[in-house]
């Protein structure tokens, strides 16, 4: 047990510092910072998984688990478009601790009705921290149309880890994880296929700088070991807790989010205020209370 947590922990921290770059590059670069066309870079890296081929390790899928990973991926694009959605109008301390709570709760549910898995005993109370810890960080700054963005993504990413466990449970990991990810690919190009999406994803590719281009390559890659280390978490372990552990992306966020604060004030200047630090701590609290309500009590 101590592994799979331990894998869970390390993706949230990298996750934390993914999202911040994410941040910068949505807000500084209008060309590349484009949601369609983050959601299409991070879809379409998933293919570094064809290294595997070679070694005879992967297995024509069956329907069952093609099908699953058709889902996973569709609800995965639709969660990563939602979430870069509210970040390029909101901050990161505002959003990321909603996406999370929504989706732990979500996951619990969805658990609770495909897996088998009794709902925690202390749901409801866990539940009300979640809600409160998400309005004390979030100080009601999200207006209601980027509410509507971040609790879909919340709902989408929870979808998105239950369906990836069903997958594990119907093949072994290797081929799991390879087929979730091709299945990403398969996505991206679908995103291509819309005139809008594809000349925004061309468009911002050519009016790069370089510099920007490796930040935002190394950045996703970075981002696929994040998401390597919680699809091995998962696969090990309960989904319900591994996505609830989300309540630790929001300490590492905030950490990172008061070092960018001074370093890029014009862009993270709006992550972290003095005033508001006290009851986005308390926030904090609440929602880590919460989540650990999910599994330990």
């Amino acid at each position: 047990m101590i592994l799979w947590i331990a894998l869970a922990a390390l993706a949230q921290l990298i996750s934390a510092g993914i999202v911040l770059v994410d941040k910068y590059v949505l807000v500084s670069h209008a060309h590349l910072g484009k949601p369609v066309v983050y959601a299409f870079y991070i879809s379409v890296m998933s293919g570094f998984v064809l290294v595997l081929v070679p070694f005879g390790v992967i297995s024509i899928p069956s329907l069952t688990v093609l099908a699953l990973a058709m889902l996973a991926s569709v609800t995965f694009i639709l969660s990563v478009l939602f979430l870069y959605t509210a970040l390029k109008r909101g901050n990161a301390s505002d959003a990321i601790p909603i996406v999370g709570a929504v989706s732990a709760i979500v996951t619990a549910h969805l658990a609770f009705v495909f897996l088998h898995q009794d709902l925690p005993r202390a749901f409801l109370p866990a539940f009300a921290l979640l809600v409160l810890g998400t309005v004390l960080i979030s100080h009601f700054k999200l207006t209601w149309k980027s509410l509507g963005f971040v609790v879909a993504s919340g709902v989408f990413f929870g979808a998105s880890a239950l369906l990836t466990k069903l997958i594990f449970q119907e093949t072994d990991f290797i081929n799991g994880f390879f087929w979730s990810r091709m299945t990403n690919v398969v996505g991206a190009l679908f995103l291509l296929a819309i005139p809008a999406n594809r000349h925004a994803i061309f468009h911002g590719y050519r009016t790069s700088s370089h510099g920007m281009k490796w930040l935002v390559i190394s950045n996703k890659a970075l981002g696929g070991v994040a998401a390597f280390l919680t699809l091995l978490a998962i696969s090990l372990g309960s989904v319900t807790i591994v996505n609830a552990m989300a309540g630790l992306q929001f300490v590492f966020l905030l950490s990172f989010a008061f070092l960018g604060a001074r370093w890029i004030p014009r862009v993270f200047k709006g992550e972290v205020h003095p005033h508001q630090f006290p009851h986005q701590v308390y926030g904090i609290l609440c929602v880590v209370a919460g989540i650990a309500a999910l599994f330990v009590v």
